[in-house]
């Protein structure tokens, strides 16, 4: 069992903007200020869903789609077909060509994808993680429509750092594609086709959602 999630903690990677809330946490009880004197600790989570490993479902652009609740939980739990791209390096993009060329012989429509880059191994923690990070273009999120994909995940970003337009995301959220965003340790997977399990936390009403990520290597199909 390998977790592809980024970690939640204090000081955690965060999109550097002024509007982009941070993780943060929050002692609302210690053992000293227990009031009952049963040494008890709670703590008080202030989360941020786009921060650290999370599903975004169609409501993040269309406020008529699916909240995060609303996608069903089978999208998140099969059969993950790992796109090897771990070539790509800074600012690269990745194209419906490269996928092709990655998956033409494990894909089957209705799989789950994972794309490898490794950006997380050269910059996960350094302040340019933002600038510098591989992208998925339209001609990606087109094969993974036209191929039948039911979520992706990537290791990169799902757009070019500088394009505001918002779509890759568009196109893949607008055909019903959740995105599993900021996952890491994918260079761990030993075989091309994988089981994947990224259940967000059920939160209703929202676009998005954090999740534990994990990939189960050499499962049995």
């Amino acid at each position: 069992m390998i977790d592809i999630s980024q970690g939640w903690y204090q000081g955690m990677p965060s999109y550097n903007a002024s509007w982009y809330p941070k993780f943060g946490i929050r002692k609302a009880m210690t053992p000293e200020t227990d009031p009952a004197g049963g040494g008890r600790t709670f703590s008080d989570l202030q989360i941020f869903p786009h921060n650290g490993t999370h599903v975004e479902s169609g409501y993040h652009f269309f406020e008529d789609r699916e909240k995060i609740d609303e996608v069903p939980l089978e999208t998140f739990v099969g059969r993950a077909c790992i796109a090897d791209l771990s070539d790509k390096r800074d600012l690269d993009p990745v194209t419906g060509e490269d996928l092709e060329k990655a998956l033409h012989d494990i894909w089957q429509p209705g799989d789950r994808l994972l794309i490898r880059t490794d950006h997380p191994n050269r910059y996960l923690g350094r302040e340019d993680y933002w600038d510098k990070p591989p992208y998925l273009t339209t001609s990606a999120a087109d094969w993974m429509v036209e191929n039948g994909v039911v979520l992706v995940g990537m290791d990169c970003i799902t757009e070019r750092p500088d394009d505001r337009s918002g779509q890759v995301h568009r196109r893949l959220l607008g055909a019903g594609i959740p995105i599993l965003e900021n996952i890491q340790n994918l260079d761990q997977i030993t075989h091309p086709v994988a089981q994947l399990m990224a259940l967000p936390i059920k939160v209703s009403g929202v676009e998005a959602a954090p999740s534990r990520a994990v990939v189960f290597d050499g499962w049995q199909f």
